[in-house]
């Protein structure tokens, strides 16, 4: 599974950041093959430099890398991107990442191997 992961800088003016924002969400879901999205307010900046204090993260999944390009590629990517641009004026950061989960069951089996 492949994410896009977008993280928002804080808005110059919050009220049209959201309605830009879900406004946005819109169009996202629009992308085909999309499977399924996470969104989160980010409350502190524990560390990093303080000219990267991200105040939102949006993660969008798809089946694979290749599904994510076509989605980016697809009219609906397009319009979203080109939207997102627009309403954030460039305040976000933009990545694509390998999306891996772990069990606790699968933690356990990790602890034990490492034990031996």
């Amino acid at each position: 599974m492949y994410k896009l992961v977008i993280l928002f800088l804080p808005p110059f003016a919050w009220a049209t950041f959201e309605q830009g924002w879900q406004k946005f969400l819109g169009m996202a879901e629009q992308m085909p093959g999309l499977r399924k999205e996470a969104v989160g307010d980010i409350d502190e900046l524990v560390f990093g430099p303080p000219n990267m204090n991200y105040k939102k993260v949006h993660e969008l999944y798809f089946d694979s890398r290749e599904a994510l390009e076509a989605a980016l590629s697809s009219e609906a990517g397009q319009k979203a991107g080109q939207w997102l641009h627009s309403f954030t004026q460039g305040r976000f950061l933009l990545m694509i990442a390998k999306h891996m989960e772990a069990t606790p069951e699968q933690f356990k089996k990790t602890q034990d191997a490492g034990k031996r």
